[in-house]
């Protein structure tokens, strides 16, 4: 019992980064209809950029250091949409789907060049000390990311859910145009929305370290499980994402304690991903169109 409680403690932990990046992406496609494939990948340069820069150059306290990692999230927000996804929009979305691999790739490629393939030893943004909790140790780090994702899933839905900053997402994301004629700034919403997807892939970078090992490709890895719970929701529910996301981190848990057969856990992920699209795909046959701003 002792060794399913920790399998699911552990489970629980990683399912909290899952969250953290499924809401990013989720807050992303309800404003682009698009799918930021490049978001694991913004995560993790802004957590280099936390360790290296901010903390190993500047002598940052970790605070400090991590706000300004989230800045620098939001910063490549602003920059992808500007720069890359933008100009693609009117050419559909699997373009635009493939830009998002193309800056992957980019980030992923400028990482290395820029900091070396080696695994930074991150600094840890919340304390280690651990807790016991029914036979097994819970981390304070593991407490706090889990309450980060709790008050980041509560505010996000009450932005685009009770506010008029939501109302506006809807609006621009259903037909831009009209958003424009009735006087919606379209473009600075459109900003502000990759901003916030992009400092919660910062987010989910800095606290990821800590609960494992934090290399170029590791969140893309992420990113293909938030998938199965971002799928889950539609892309469009932030609680079903982030009850997906536990559901998918414990089921990765347990199937890969109980299973020695390498890679079966992550085929498990990669069948449910499969399924789920399937399934979604019979309820509705066309694609989303990409808007046009």
């Amino acid at each position: 019992m002792t060794r399913f409680l920790g399998y699911v403690v552990a489970g629980l932990a990683n399912g909290t980064i899952y969250a953290l990046v499924a809401l990013g992406v989720v807050v992303v496609y309800r404003i682009s209809r698009v799918v930021n494939l490049a978001h694991g990948a913004m995560g993790v340069f802004s957590a280099f950029c936390f360790h290296y820069v901010f903390i190993q150059s500047w002598g940052a306290p970790v605070a400090v250091a991590s706000l300004l990692a989230l800045l620098v999230g939001a910063g490549l927000g602003i920059g992808v949409e500007r720069a890359f996804v933008g100009p693609v929009r009117r050419r559909g979305t699997l373009v635009t789907l493939v830009m998002t691999v193309g800056v992957l790739l980019l980030l992923t490629e400028l990482t290395v060049q820029i900091w070396g393939p080696n695994t930074p030893p991150i600094a840890s943004v919340f304390p280690d000390n651990a807790i016991k909790f029914g036979g097994t140790g819970v981390t304070a780090h593991q407490f706090a990311t889990a309450g980060s994702v709790l008050l980041l899933g509560i505010g996000l839905y009450f932005l685009l859910n009770r506010t008029r900053y939501g109302t506006a997402i809807e609006a621009i994301a259903e037909d831009p145009g009209a958003a424009r004629i009735v006087g919606l700034p379209v473009r600075r919403i459109v900003t502000a929305t990759w901003a916030i997807g992009g400092a919660s892939a910062a987010l989910a970078g800095i606290l990821y370290i800590h609960l494992n090992t934090l290399d170029q490709i590791s969140l893309t890895f992420v990113l293909i499980s938030s998938l199965v719970a971002a799928v889950l929701g539609g892309f469009n529910s932030l609680p079903l994402a982030v009850i997906g996301s536990l559901g998918v981190g414990v089921t990765f848990s347990l199937a890969q304690g109980y299973v020695s057969t390498p890679g079966f856990a992550e085929l498990v992920v990669f069948v449910a991903l499969l399924a789920i699209l399937l399934l979604r795909y019979r309820q509705q046959a066309t694609l989303e169109t990409v808007p046009e701003f």
